[in-house]
């Protein structure tokens, strides 16, 4: 215990002390070593209170690491001190706002494993010397003809196993940075509602139908109910017999006061027939603020005013919104519920924390119209399949800020079975499969319950293995309700935790299983996706 507080001492002061120097180092400016220069600056030196606080950190850290030594092996303390490469990383990208490299990020990695290799007990230290001794017999054996019987299945093993706690221990430091990510997310918040609800310019929601949703008229009054000056409501259907049309008739008569549009259209421009009917809508479109909103989501009175908030600022080109899963009617539909508020809103805040958001989601699409004309319009994304994310990606590109709103809509969960929820579960993981395919081969990193259970069968349920399956558990809920529960406010989840291991190993399954083909079935057609991201339909 002795040592492990001295240990934590050491790497936090050392953290902390280097962080506000460089913080102070900043705030002072370049220092020249010229006497006269050097004399001016001495003053700044011995005043600014980020650098007095660092140095004072360092102090403790240096007092730590003597006492450290005064019992302690050299060899033992100094590649733990690593541990500060870790903090320091994350220190430098949260709180100093450094750029941090891919690079970077897989070398602090890389110094984790390390660490947690050095760190492990001497049981586990003779574990490994014998395993390496008996990696190089086997090996040996194996090479020699008379004897290759065991060799190859043991190496097997081995290697299964390092795979396997490298993916765990990534598993853990990705759910410890979902949990920062999702404070900085509550923070930025802050600051977004500081912005303020005067910037009101006249509006056009744009909301694609294809059928009529569950509780359609209910999700579509949401949007009419706004309290908002000015705004226009535009509706799309590919033909007269969509049984959506009589809902938006229905709509029109009962808020007469509305400008609701509905544009009935089977032109299109590519082989994504909701890409296809925005176009056909977008003539009808009478203001330049755009907001594009999937037919499944419902919202409150202040919707409007929340997500349009972000465009008075010029470098801004877009703003999305999270969703949560709401009224789900049969156990499929709860489960994929589970997955969006538990999984995919802290996947969605960790990229934000750590590239920014470079994407857009279904559920809200803010713009200007001469941004998405200069991004090539609908037309740009009508082939493909992710046509939210690419309007997005295009708009980062062009050198605009994609902002994620402090706002969360609710999607309106359809009564699908197991089997309709697993088509479209893999339909978009063969999507992004094809489409991003190292990135998604990364996301092994985030199905901590599944392969720290696999690592825990590969070690035969030794005590080390028990340990890593609690701590990856830990983080998974620590970061599930924080993210989920707190602060996208999913209370169903709080309900239904004892559902995330189902959820998750549920996932690991479709990730697996979307390595296998490039065919997707979506609105009762089949599609081959491309490598480009692209679909092409199956005739």
């Amino acid at each position: 215990m002795k040592t492990f507080l001295l240990l934590a001492m050491l790497i936090v002061f050392s953290s902390l002390g280097e962080i506000l120097s460089a913080r102070g180092m900043k705030q002072i400016g370049e220092i020249s070593f010229r006497p006269r220069l050097l004399l001016r600056t001495i003053p700044r030196l011995f005043t600014n209170g980020n650098l007095i606080a660092g140095v004072v950190c360092l102090a403790f850290s240096f007092f730590s690491f003597l006492s450290l030594l005064s019992y302690a092996d050299l060899s033992y303390v100094v590649p733990l001190t690593a541990v500060g490469y870790i903090t320091n990383t994350i220190g430098a990208k949260f709180l100093l706002h450094e750029r941090i490299s891919q690079a970077r990020w897989w070398g602090t990695l890389l110094v984790t494993t390390g660490v947690a290799i050095i760190s492990l007990p001497a049981s586990f230290e003779a574990f490994a010397i014998h395993a390496a001794t008996s990696v190089s017999q086997q090996l040996w054996l194996w090479l020699n003809p008379a004897n290759t019987a065991f060799a190859p299945a043991f190496l097997l093993l081995f290697v299964l196993r390092v795979v396997l706690l490298i993916c765990v221990v990534a598993a853990i430091v990705y759910y410890a940075i979902a949990i920062v990510a999702g404070w900085l997310w509550a923070r930025d918040r802050q600051q977004q509602r500081a912005l303020g609800l005067r910037f009101v310019p006249p509006v056009t929601i744009l909301i694609p139908v294809h059928g009529a949703d569950v509780e359609a008229y209910e999700n579509f009054a949401s949007f009419c109910e706004q309290d908002y000056p000015e705004f226009q409501l535009v509706f799309g259907c590919r033909d007269e017999q969509d049984s959506a049309v009589p809902i938006i008739r229905q709509l029109q008569s009962n808020f007469p006061q509305r400008q609701i549009d509905l544009v009935i259209s089977a032109n299109e421009i590519g082989a994504n027939a909701k890409v296809s009917n925005l176009n056909n809508m977008l003539g009808k479109a009478a203001h330049e603020h755009l907001i594009v909103v999937d037919s499944d989501i419902r919202v409150t009175q202040d919707y409007v005013r929340r997500v349009i908030a972000p465009m008075q600022q010029s470098r801004v080109g877009m703003v999305t919104c999270l969703y949560r899963g709401a009224k789900a009617r049969t156990f499929a539909a709860l489960l994929e519920n589970i997955g969006i508020a538990s999984t995919f809103g802290p996947e969605v805040m960790s990229s934000r924390a750590l590239e920014g958001i470079k994407f857009a989601l279904g559920s809200t699409v803010v713009t200007r119209r001469a941004i998405l004309n200069q991004i090539g319009g609908f037309p740009a994304v009508a082939d493909y399949l992710a046509d939210d994310f690419l309007l997005g990606n295009l708009t980062a590109a062009a050198g605009y800020e994609v902002v994620l709103s402090d706002y969360v809509v609710d999607h309106i969960a359809a009564p699908d079975t197991i089997k309709t929820m697993l088509q479209h579960q893999l339909r978009w993981a063969r999507a992004v499969r094809i489409s991003r395919p190292k990135g998604y081969a990364g996301l092994i990193l985030t199905y901590g319950l599944a392969t720290s259970l696999l690592l825990l069968l590969a070690l035969g349920f030794t005590n080390f293995g028990w340990v890593l399956v609690g701590l990856t558990f830990l983080l998974r809920f620590v970061a599930a309700i924080f993210v989920g529960v707190i602060l996208m406010q999913d209370r169903v989840l709080l309900k239904y935790l004892w559902l995330i291991p189902v959820r998750d190993l549920m996932g690991f399954g479709v990730w697996l299983v979307s390595f296998v083909g490039n065919e997707i079935r979506w609105r009762g057609h089949r599609f081959v996706v491309q490598r480009s991201g692209k679909i092409e339909p199956v005739i």
